[in-house]
C-alpha cells in the first residue's frame, strides 16, 4: 500500500507531492487516516520562503503538523487511547502534533513541547508518514493519541492540536484568570481560538486586532468585546493609545502575538499595564530583530515564549469544545477545504499577508 505526502523541497519553489510504502507497524504503533489537515501560520512561513535560516534536510521537508485523522490499523499491543478508552480501526482521534525524543533532559522535566531534540521531518526516511499533509500518518509507540467524542462535529477538530493547543498553553503560561483585559494580535485560526479560550478562563474584556474586517467580524461571535481594525489605527501610537483607552488607563493584563511580526513585540510591550505579561507564539522565524526600551520591564512587566503544549491538555481542550461548542461557532474556523493534490492551489489563497482574503483557515482534504 502506497500513499501520498507533500514535500518543500526548495523555499520559494511549488510543494511536490512524493509516494511511499506504509510501513508495516511497530507493537505500539497507530496508523492514521488523515481526514483534514490545517494550513497553519508555520506551514504559510515556509512557503513563504520566511525560514531561509532554517535550512531544509537534502531529501526535502515533510509538511503539515496540524490535522486529525481515523485509526487506519493498529500495532500490536494497542487496544487503547492514552486515557484507557476503546480504540478500534474507524474511530476518530486527536493526537499530539509534538514528536519528542522523550529522552532529554526538557522531556525528562515533563515539557515535552520544549524538547531539545525534536528533529525536522525529513522526506524519504522512516516511517516517511511523519507530517500531516498525507493520506497517512504514522503515530509511533506510546505515542499520546485521544479518541474524540461524537458530539463534536468534523469539522471542529482539525485545529485542536496546534492552534487550540497552542494557545492554550499560553494563557496558562501568562497565568491568565478572571477579571483580566486580554489583548490578542491577530485574528487568525490562533486569535479566534485565544479569545474563546480567554473569555472561557474569565477575561472581562478581550481585545482583538487584524487587518482583515471578516476576521474581525468573526471575532466577536467568539466573545471579542472590542476589535480594532488595524489599517484604521494605523501607527503603533494610534492602537497603543486604543488599547489604554480601552482599559480604562490600566493597560492590558496580557498580549498575546499571533500574527507572526517581530515588530508587534514592541508595541505590544508598551500595551502592557504594570505587571502585565507579553506573550511570543506567532513569530517562529528566526533572525528577526526588534529594539525595545529594557526599562519599561522595571514595572514588573514579562516577556515569555509559548511553543505548542503539553499533551495533557488535549483531554482538557475536548472538555472544552464540548462545553462551549453550543457558545461559539469553532465550525467557522475552518472556511476552505481543498484537496490534498490541489496543495499549491491551497496555499496562495490562505495568504493573508499584505492581501485581503476570506480564508480563515484552510484545511487539506486527502
Amino acid at each position: 500500500m502506497k500513499g501520498r505526502v507533500v514535500v518543500c523541497k526548495e523555499y520559494n519553489k511549488p510543494f511536490v507531492i512524493e509516494e511511499f510504502e506504509v510501513p508495516a507497524l511497530e507493537p505500539g504503533a497507530i496508523l492514521l487516516k488523515m481526514v483534514q489537515s490545517g494550513i497553519c501560520g508555520s506551514d504559510l512561513h515556509y512557503w513563504r520562503g520566511d525560514q531561509v535560516n532554517s535550512p531544509l534536510p537534502p531529501t526535502g521537508r515533510v509538511m503539515g503538523h496540524e490535522g486529525y485523522g481515523v485509526v487506519h490499523s493498529l500495532g500490536r499491543e494497542v487496544s487503547t487511547d492514552s486515557l484507557g478508552a476503546p480504540l478500534h480501526e474507524g474511530d476518530r482521534v486527536v493526537y499530539t502534533a509534538i514528536f519528542p525524543c522523550n529522552h532529554c533532559h526538557m522531556c525528562l522535566k515533563g515539557a515535552t513541547n520544549l524538547c531539545v531534540n525534536r528533529p525536522v521531518p525529513a522526506a524519504g526516511e522512516y516511517p516517511y508518514f511523519t507530517g500531516t499533509y498525507a493520506d497517512y500518518l504514522y503515530l509511533p509507540p506510546g505515542h499520546p493519541v485521544f479518541g474524540a467524542p461524537d458530539s463534536i462535529p468534523d469539522e471542529v477538530l482539525a485545529p485542536l492540536n496546534c492552534a487550540m493547543g497552542t494557545v492554550t498553553q499560553g494563557l496558562i503560561s501568562a497565568s491568565a484568570h478572571q477579571g483580566q483585559s486580554v489583548v490578542i494580535q491577530g485574528a487568525g485560526g490562533l486569535g479566534l481560538t485565544a479569545t474563546a479560550v480567554a473569555k472561557d478562563m474569565g477575561a472581562d474584556q478581550v481585545i482583538v486586532l487584524d487587518r482583515l474586517e471578516n476576521r474581525l467580524q468573526l471575532a466577536e461571535e467568539f466573545g471579542a468585546d472590542h476589535t480594532i481594525n488595524i489599517e484604521e489605527f494605523n501607527t503603533p501610537e494610534a492602537r497603543i493609545g486604543r488599547i489604554w483607552e480601552l482599559t480604562r488607563g490600566r493597560g492590558a493584563d496580557i498580549v498575546m502575538e499571533l500574527a507572526g511580526r517581530a515588530e508587534l513585540l514592541a508595541e505590544g510591550i508598551e500595551m502592557l499595564g504594570n505587571g502585565g505579561t507579553f506573550v511570543e507564539i506567532g513569530d517562529i522565524v528566526p533572525g528577526r530583530t526588534v529594539e525595545i526600551d529594557p526599562s519599561t520591564l522595571l514595572k514588573g512587566k514579562r516577556i515569555i515564549g509559548s511553543l505548542m503544549y503539553p499533551a495533557h491538555l488535549l483531554p482538557s481542550i475536548l472538555d472544552f469544545l464540548e462545553r462551549n461548542q453550543d457558545k461559539r461557532p469553532f465550525h467557522k474556523i475552518v472556511s476552505h477545504k481543498f484537496k490534498l493534490e490541489d496543495v499549491n492551489e491551497a496555499f496562495p489563497k490562505a495568504e493573508w499577508q499584505a492581501r485581503q482574503t476570506d480564508v480563515t483557515r484552510a484545511v487539506l482534504v486527502p
